[in-house]
């Protein structure tokens, strides 16, 4: 999607009618604003460090500033998911998942996998089933990354089938 001449500055700064049209012909936020894909990189690798570390509170905080910025890279709302997941907050960490298979165009079965991972801790098996089936449905079987997706979907199911028979 090309950039537009919306971006923000103090001197001319756009009108609310401007940035809502730049937002209903597809731009981000960030893109309004005029900011570097550089900027957003460097923000996602600190936020990813940060998770990598423990520290998912902040990068909790950088995620969420990732999504609002550019909302449709999949990879922030992953992020912030996966944050929100550890932090043990299941359903807020459901909508980001949510968002990621949106902003992935439904074709990453990741999202699903972990979404469905976050209704099994909260209890509910039928939604989990869903989208442990919905994750065999994404992606390619070819890449591996998707291929381990599937594999770990199928065992989720197996577990499912096995707790209902017990």
């Amino acid at each position: 999607m090309s950039q537009t001449n919306v971006a923000l500055d103090a001197d001319t700064a756009p009108d609310v009618d401007t940035i809502i049209d730049a937002i209903a012909k597809g731009l981000s936020i960030g893109e309004i604003a005029g900011m570097e894909p550089e900027a957003l990189e460097a923000g996602y690798n600190l936020a990813f460090n940060l998770y990598n570390a423990g520290n998912f509170k902040d990068a909790e905080t950088l995620f969420g500033g990732l999504c609002l910025y550019h909302h449709r890279d999949e990879r922030f709302w992953i992020g912030l998911g996966g944050c929100r997941q550890a932090l043990g907050n299941f359903t807020a960490a459901i909508d980001a998942y949510d968002m990621a298979c949106v902003a992935g165009t439904l074709k990453n079965p990741a999202p699903s996998v972990h979404a469905g991972l976050c209704y099994l801790k909260l209890g509910d098996t039928e939604n989990a089933r869903a989208l442990f089936d919905a994750a065999l449905e994404l992606g390619d079987e070819n890449n591996p990354t998707h291929r381990a997706y599937h594999e770990k979907a199928r065992a989720m199911l197996q577990v499912i089938d096995e707790g209902a028979t017990s």
